[in-house]
């Protein structure tokens, strides 16, 4: 009798444990990366083969989407967002899975290929909006999230972070970002965020009272989602891990 007890109990956990696995909710995420001039070579390639590994590791379901930020977020991020969706139907010896993860590396080294190496500006701001309207048009029912690495450094064609008059000082910073915030009708409803810093040639020299500054626009300027809007110092280390490294498996 207790070789049988032993055998039924195992027989309903396995069950349970299939189940489980069967209700996952996948995973939505949206990064958007800086790549431009002002980021280190080394950071640079630490953030893009962080993200290679994560098209490895996407299970069914999931969806990754990656913006990149230019100098001209407006008429640039559109043809260079690149999206990938996990297959959700299993074939023998996870095939499919195989075969996405095979075409999606393709993918993801053709979209590096193809950034401009020498892109000077960053248009942080537009960047975001891209991923706003990436996020209003994702399905239902899926865990979704935000990444963003940079130097959190605006330079488009109005703001210039280094040197604005602007952000002299957190209380001019935070009202930009209540302006900004306006502006673009930036907000988040909830969805989890995670900011990470990427070593930069730009953000070393800066006055100790500018770089409060730029911290503090970028948490006025999230404030609206009703998340904490921290920026962490080691980017590539979030995205390596965006897990543990940021949201900390919260929902």
């Amino acid at each position: 009798m207790t070789t049988i007890n032993t055998v039924r109990y195992a027989a309903i956990s396995l069950l349970f444990l299939l189940a489980g696995c069967s209700h996952r909710v996948p995973e939505a995420t949206i990064e958007v990366i800086d790549t431009s001039l002002s980021i280190t070579p080394r950071a640079e390639k630490a953030a893009l083969d962080a993200v290679q590994n994560q098209i490895g590791h996407m299970q069914r379901g999931d969806t990754l989407i990656l913006i990149p930020i230019t100098g001209d977020a407006a008429n640039d991020a559109g043809g260079r967002v690149l999206r990938f969706s996990a297959p959700t139907e299993r074939e023998t010896y996870d095939t499919d899975l195989r075969r996405f993860q095979e075409q999606a590396r393709k993918q993801f080294a053709a979209w590096v290929a193809s950034l401009d190496k020498h892109q000077s500006r960053t248009d942080i701001l537009g960047a975001l909006d891209a991923a706003r309207q990436e996020f209003a048009v994702l399905p239902n029912g899926m865990n979704r999230k935000l990444v963003v690495v940079s130097d959190f450094l605006e330079d488009d064609a109005t703001y210039r972070f280094v040197s604005a008059s602007s952000l002299t000082s957190p209380a001019h910073a935070r009202q930009l970002a209540a302006h900004l915030r306006e502006q673009h009708g930036f907000t988040l409803h909830g969805v989890p965020l995670c900011l990470g810093r990427l070593e930069s040639s730009d953000f070393v020299p800066l006055a100790a009272q500018r770089k409060e500054a730029v911290q503090a626009f970028w948490t006025a300027y999230f404030a609206a989602g009703g998340e904490p809007a921290e920026i962490r110092f080691d980017g590539t280390g979030i995205l390596a891990d965006t897990e543990r490294g940021c949201f900390g498996g919260k929902r």
